[in-house]
């Protein structure tokens, strides 16, 4: 039972109870701390978490059962702390953000983790957020006033925070959990707030133009206030006994600071009258005479805090028509009674809703006091991984998921989502050639956090893409069909990986492909299914193509660095060698030997062993005069610098690893000879043990597919299949 000493010490830290006078100590202590409307607390928060090296705030992309991450969506969070900075110029949340995208987009879970983020940064010192409450002492505490009994007590308390409850007659909350620097009269709380913001001129001016400088409090809690000084004969400090300063913590499932509205009919704030509740009867005489009304609703419950409205949209008008005057005056009018809200409202809602709305006459009033915010579904592969990696994880004991299957996954998601670039939107010719030339494929690469550029390009076009990939980004972003918007869901996307793990123990790229060569042929459950073609864009059968043949690519690589042959060539020394000789042939010079000092004439010998290892089919003579052609060029461009040989020759290179390729197809195809019978060997298939393999070929095909496991990650049996599969579809 040690938690109790654990959970008690915790509650002790965040459930302080403080007199008003101790509370402005911590005021005074801290005051850029405690005046804070809800934008800047918010702003502080998500500062608080400080972002990852992708330039993403690291709130969104931490594990919580409650707040799955949120991967891809930098640009969105940036947004949103735009939006928040400038609520400093207004002094109050002046617009309602909405988040606007596809359904599954996790517009949604931007929200939850904002609200999470708030809960815990509550929690903490920096964060910790003050509201009050009205105590009113038995008669036996107080002397004879405010109407309660004459008996004289000798304790005379300069506050009724601490008292015991067996010596509180009523307790009156603060609903709308007011700040307690509200209690202080307007005109010197403003002096109070100029004072302890005099060495922070900026935030001395964001708070001036708040409800805490202009502000007041709510109208309950005025009337008390206002009662009880009139009671007091005008003595300020005898209503501030009555003050008990509590802290209080943001919490979603408790609908205190952190309230989602769904999008069901009701409202969402009223009152009642709580003159008569009999639980109030020993309020003094002085306050049972007065009107007092108790606040109800989500807009009650969220206020110092956030608001969501899921799926606003779906919603009649008029349950959010009171909107317009809150986004405008920073208040909200309920039962007659003007209420000040410090509120972050924030919304979600799809496009087809957001089309039907700007149809409506009255999108044009909102649209004012709103900002929409496009969340568009990922277009970045390898963020979209990481949504499922963990749904994977957790499938682990029944289903292996090799290498490269969920990353084809992801391609074709993202391959679903984007657009062919356009050459009337761009002003470089140069630019214009190479984005409108990109396949899908290289666009999803060219989209990755990695931004792998085409290998078929030179080193000045990759430079040129490598520059204009924001450009790129940004070409359909305003416009109605931007990248994004339609495509296959994330939310589908799971469906798949569970329908795979049904179906598969083993799920390689192959897997996935055939799966999703039948989903595609659904076009009445998927809308992107029947979007026009554009060459391979919008062209399902040929993603499913591009796919193959790069995993195809990957894992032919992956065999080949398995093989256990190892190109021990300097590509760069053997190249220089080379044009060194050539160059003295052609000039009939000598070259110096390294080792001896002596000059020498060239080597002929190597010259010909390099020209046979390139399998060169041109005349030698015209071949190499275009070598030291191209070498002067490059020395006339480049005056002064170091020549990198591979750079500036990579066609040779090209040509000297094509030769090591051909021996690794070699011995590939030997494997392929091979493989059935090493796997009847494994299964102990006696049908198949006529035929048997010497030792060299099982240790091959044994190296082979341990280094493909150890070094790659693939299981056995995903390691053979893909094996098998190469062989069929390129040996």
């Amino acid at each position: 039972m040690e938690w109790i000493e654990h959970a008690t010490d915790q509650t002790t830290s965040t459930s302080e109870i403080l007199s008003f006078y101790d509370y402005y100590d911590k005021f005074e202590n801290s005051p850029e701390r405690h005046l804070r409307p809800t934008f800047k607390y918010l702003y502080d928060m998500l500062a608080s978490y400080g972002e990852n090296e992708l330039g993403d705030h690291k709130l969104f992309v931490e594990d919580d059962p409650e707040a799955p991450p949120v991967f891809g969506q930098g640009k969105i969070e940036k947004k949103i702390l735009q939006n928040l900075r400038n609520f400093e110029e207004e002094g109050f949340n002046n617009k309602f953000l909405l988040l606007v995208g596809p359904n599954g987009s996790s517009k949604s879970s931007l929200v939850k983790k904002i609200m999470k983020g708030a809960e815990q940064y509550s929690l903490t010192d920096e964060g910790a957020l003050y509201t009050f409450s009205w105590v009113f002492p038995i008669n036996t505490v107080v002397k004879g006033t405010l109407g309660l009994s004459q008996t004289h007590e000798t304790r005379d308390l300069t506050t009724f925070a601490h008292l015991d409850d067996k010596d509180i007659a009523a307790i009156v909350t603060s609903e709308l959990k007011d700040h307690p620097l509200l209690l202080i009269p307007l005109e010197y709380r403003r002096k109070v707030i100029d004072e302890a913001l005099a060495d922070n001129p900026s935030q001395l001016e964001s708070v001036q133009k708040s409800y805490l400088y202009r502000g007041d409090l709510s109208k309950r809690n005025k009337m008390i206030y206002d009662a009880l000084l009139k009671s007091y004969k005008g003595k300020h400090a005898d209503v501030l006994k009555h003050i008990r300063v509590e802290r209080f913590n943001i919490s979603k499932r408790y609908s205190t600071g952190a309230v989602t509205i769904e999008p069901q009919l009701h409202i969402d704030a009223r009152m009642q009258q709580i003159t008569m509740d009999k639980r109030l009867a020993s309020l003094p005489p002085s306050l049972q005479s007065l009107n007092l009304f108790s606040m109800q609703g989500e807009a009650v419950l969220a206020n110092r805090g956030i608001l969501e409205f899921s799926d606003l949209l779906k919603r009649p008008l008029d349950t959010f028509k009171y909107l317009l005057m809150t986004m405008e005056t920073g208040s909200l009018n309920i039962g007659g009674i003007l209420t000040e809200l410090d509120i972050f409202f924030v919304g979600t809602s799809n496009e087809v809703h957001l089309a039907a709305f700007k149809q409506h006459p009255d999108f044009n009033s909102f649209k004012g006091r709103f900002n929409f915010i496009k969340v568009p579904y990922l277009l970045d592969y390898q963020q979209e991984e990481k949504i499922y990696q963990r749904q994977i994880d957790g499938l682990h004991d029944r289903t292996k998921f090799e290498p490269g299957a969920l990353s084809a996954l992801c391609k074709f998601s993202v391959m679903t989502r984007i657009r062919s670039c356009m050459g009337k939107h761009y002003d470089n010719t140069k630019l214009t050639a190479i984005v409108t030339g990109l396949s899908p494929l290289e666009k999803c690469y060219l989209y990755s956090s990695s931004q792998v550029l085409p290998k078929r390009l030179d080193v000045e076009k990759k430079q040129l893409l490598k520059h204009g990939i924001e450009t790129i980004r940004s070409e359909f972003e305003n416009d109605n069909l931007y990248e994004g918007k339609f495509g296959i869901s994330p939310r589908d996307i799971k469906n798949i990986i569970y329908r795979l793990t049904e179906l598969h123990t083993t799920i390689t790229f192959v897997e996935v492909l055939e799966y999703l060569g039948k989903l595609i042929q659904k076009k009445n459950e998927y809308d992107f299914l029947n979007m026009s073609s554009h060459g391979d864009y919008h062209n399902p059968p040929r993603f499913l193509e591009l796919i193959k043949n790069d995993a195809l690519d990957e894992f032919d690589q992956v065999v080949r660095e398995s093989l256990g042959l190892v190109d021990d060539r300097s590509y760069e020394d053997y190249v220089r060698r080379y044009i060194e000789n050539i160059n003295a042939m052609i000039k009939g010079e000598k070259i110096k030997n390294t080792v001896t000092g002596k000059y020498e004439e060239s080597d002929s010998y190597f010259i010909k062993e390099f020209e046979n290892n390139i399998n060169l089919k041109e005349d030698p003579s015209k071949f190499r005069s275009h070598l030291i052609s191209k070498l002067g060029a490059w020395y006339l461009d480049n005056p002064g610098k170091q020549i990198k040989y591979k750079t500036v020759f990579p066609d040779v290179v090209n040509r000297l690893q094509e030769s090591f390729r051909n021996e690794q197809k070699k011995a590939i195809q030997i494997i392929a000879n091979n493989i059935v019978y090493y796997e009847a060997e494994m299964m102990d298939d006696t049908a198949a043990k006529h035929v048997s393999l010497n030792k060299e070929e099982r240790e091959q095909i044994e190296t082979t597919v341990n280094n493909i496991k150890s070094k790659y990650g693939y299981s056995q049996n995903g390691a053979l299949a893909l094996i098998k599969f190469l062989i069929k579809e390129r040996y």
